[in-house]
């Protein structure tokens, strides 16, 4: 049946519209899918932009170890993080902190360090009262311990010890065979010195400042007895050997040994009476601690 021209140019103007809808349609669908596409991709750079790092949920104080239960995982924009900042495996049971730190910094290696104070076969939790302690002295502090003799030499006698716990009088370091003995050592010469002193002295800084060197000299029996002792390494042998040069043997003889001479008659006299003081003081402190035990059951 022949068509009309009216409905020929209906027809035609109703195809093109159905083309033309068609066109943009899928123009707009293209776009949408090009947008939708766009946007995953910058979720994607987005979500890898961002990285799990450790942050502190508590205040930690130069030289103090950090911990798992110091810090939260949290995923933070690589943006705001420092370009050194740690993971999982960067904490260690040795790791402390070089300066004073607030709670939400972000950890980083610049601003952690290890202390050195791994569990050696020969360390040992010993207990000292003859030592003059600081008044603000707290635990996890570090410290040197020094010998003073009347005539103000001075002698650092092991050094950066951290103080695991305290009292009043009494602290209590991990020490190894040959800072025990280097200790009893400095003890009895300080015990037979009227006059000389033990003392404790803080580090301000203790995970910034690296380890005084020690320059107390045992004398040739310790001496002896270090290099004999099958309990002592031979790190820490040779480390003594270091430190015992000529020089020091000379000084140790001079300086030292002169100063103790002078109290030969009544060294005997001296040391008992300081060993005497140092046992009360440990009995003393025992009992304590046991009633506060029975007191907590």
């Amino acid at each position: 049946m022949a068509m009309n021209p009216m409905q020929r140019k209906s027809r035609n103007s109703f195809l093109l519209g159905m083309v033309l809808t068609l066109l943009i349609t899928s123009v707009i669908i293209a776009m949408l899918f090009l947008q939708v596409t766009k946007l995953k991709d910058e979720a994607d750079k987005l979500e890898k932009s961002y990285v799990t790092a450790y942050v502190l949920q508590t205040d930690i104080e130069s030289g103090r170890n950090i911990t798992m239960n110091d810090v939260k995982q949290e995923k933070i924009s690589r943006l705001m993080l420092p370009t050194d900042y740690i993971t999982a495996a960067d904490l260690t049971d040795t790791t402390i902190a070089k300066i004073n730190l607030t709670a939400g910094t972000v950890l980083s290696s610049s601003i952690i360090t290890e202390s050195g104070d791994e569990i050696s076969n020969d360390a040992r939790l010993q207990e000292y009262n003859m030592i003059v302690l600081p008044t603000q002295l707290e635990v996890d502090d570090y410290i040197d311990i020094r010998w003073m003799l009347p005539n103000g030499q001075d002698y650092i006698v092991v050094s950066k010890k951290r103080v695991l716990d305290c009292n009043e009088d009494t602290i209590w370091l991990k020490m190894t065979e040959d800072e025990i003995l280097t200790m009893s050592g400095a003890t009895v010469d300080a015990y037979t010195v009227t006059g000389s002193k033990l003392y404790a002295i803080k580090y301000v800084e203790p995970g910034m400042q690296e380890t005084a060197v020690a320059t107390y000299v045992p004398s040739n029996d310790v001496i002896s007895l270090i290099n004999s002792d099958s309990n002592i390494t031979n790190v820490a042998k040779q480390a003594l050997s270091a430190r015992y040069t000529e020089a020091l043997r000379r000084a140790r003889e001079q300086q030292i040994q002169g100063v103790i001479d002078q109290y030969s008659d009544s060294a005997i006299d001296n040391i008992e009476a300081k060993l005497e003081e140092e046992i009360a003081k440990q009995q003393e402190a025992r009992q304590l601690y046991l009633e506060g035990l029975d007191a907590s059951m």
